[in-house]
Formats: structure tokens, sequence, C-alpha cells
């Protein structure tokens, strides 16, 4: 069997960056840089529906949901990413799969900063859904028109991600609060809270919502609290 010369693998190591990159989608909003990875799209088609999907309206409808998913994720991490510039850090804006997040340099907030920060996101996300809410009830929307489905799918997407961020589970949004409000030298206990409520709302969802997505990736987060939480005893 043939093996490749170094410069060969190099060749195809670079070939496959560089289709990667060539994959992500890149541009600016407000002078925030944002890239999305194609892993978000993904995701979101797989949240949306889309292995169910069976025919052409079916398709649609997923990409409807797709884009909702869109617009109200990046106003989430735009919340974050304004206020992190409102205290003059640089910041960028990343979507990737189930989700995304704004950067910042580490260890340049205090701790009331850092809770202003991450409140932002689902702050602005819930206030967009209200914002809708009252615009369905103030317009008419005709029957058969897909602004109907974007702008549910929208609303729903934006409360349930506000909500389900606002968790006290790390290091989701509310696991983060949580963790400023306690500090570092309790940053176990936010552990410790963050396995107990992971693992009650894996359960619940589970046997309540019957969802087994929101299981998987509550049991995830809990061993990962776990982890943490038996490394800080030590």
């Amino acid at each position: 069997m043939p093996t490749p010369s170094p410069y060969a693998a190099r060749s195809k190591a670079a070939a496959l960056t560089n289709s990667k990159k060539a994959a992500m989608i890149h541009f600016s909003i407000l002078g925030i840089p944002v890239r999305i990875e194609p892993w978000f799209w993904i995701t979101m088609a797989f949240i949306g529906g889309g292995l169910h999907a069976s025919n052409s309206m079916d398709i649609i409808l997923v990409l409807v949901f797709v884009f909702a998913g869109f617009i109200s994720i990046m106003v989430h991490e735009l919340g974050h990413a304004l206020a992190i510039r409102k205290y003059g850090l640089p910041t960028s804006i990343t979507l990737q799969a189930f989700g995304g997040f704004a950067s910042f340099p580490a260890g340049r907030l205090d701790r009331k900063q850092s809770f202003v920060v991450t409140a932002a996101g689902p702050l602005v996300q819930l206030a967009l859904a209200v914002l809708l809410i009252v615009l369905m009830r103030n317009i008419s929307i005709p029957e058969g028109s897909l602004f109907l489905p974007f702008i549910r799918n929208l609303i729903w997407v934006s409360i349930v991600w506000a909500v389900l961020n606002c968790l006290p589970v790390y290091p989701m949004d509310g696991g983060q609060m949580l963790a400023a409000i306690l500090g570092p030298k309790k940053q176990r206990y936010v552990h410790l809270i963050s396995v107990i409520v992971a693992v009650a709302i894996g359960i619940a969802g589970y046997f309540l919502l019957g969802t087994i997505l929101l299981s998987i990736f509550m049991a995830l987060f809990a061993w990962q609290n776990w982890q943490a939480f038996q490394a800080a005893s030590r």
C-alpha cells in the first residue's frame, strides 16, 4: 500500500481546513464580526423537524424555522456582544451547533459586569418575543402566508431559548449569572446546583415533555458539572 509523503499529508490537511473555512459564513453587524459554522444550520434544521420533512411544504417550513431560529439566536448573542462592547472590550459572535457565543478577553470583567453581560442576551431575546406578540395582536396576517409560521417560530424560539438559558446550569447563561453572584470562592456550589437542576430538568423533560434531546443535554451538563465539583472540592 502506498504511503503518502509528509508534504501530501500537509497539503490534504490544509485543503480540509480551507474547505471548512469556506463553508463558514462571515460578516459583520453593528461593527461586530460574526461567524456561522455549518453545524449551526444543520442542528437548527434538526430541531425544526428536518428529519420528518416528507414533502416540499414540510421542507419550506423547516427552512422558515431555521431562519427564525437564526434571527432569534443572533439577537440573543448581540445582546451579549453589545453589553461587552459597552465595557470597552472587543467582541465577536460565533453561531455553532445548538447555539452560539459572544467572545471577549478573559479576566477583564468584574462580577457585576459579568452578570450584566450574561443577562443581556436572554433579556433582549425576551424583549423581541414580547414585541412580536404585541405586533401580532395589532396586525392582520393572511392565512397561508409563510410570515405567520415565521413569526410564531420566532416567538417560540425566543421564549424557549431565553428561558432555557436562564436555568442555573453552568455554563449556560443562568449558571454564569449564578457564578457572578456567588463569586469565585463559591464556584463549587455553582457546579453542585448545576448538577441538581440539570438532573431535575432532564428527568422532567423526558417524562413530562417527551423530549430526549433536552435530557441528553442536561445529562451532559450534569456530568461536566459533577466532574468540576469534585475537582473543586479536592
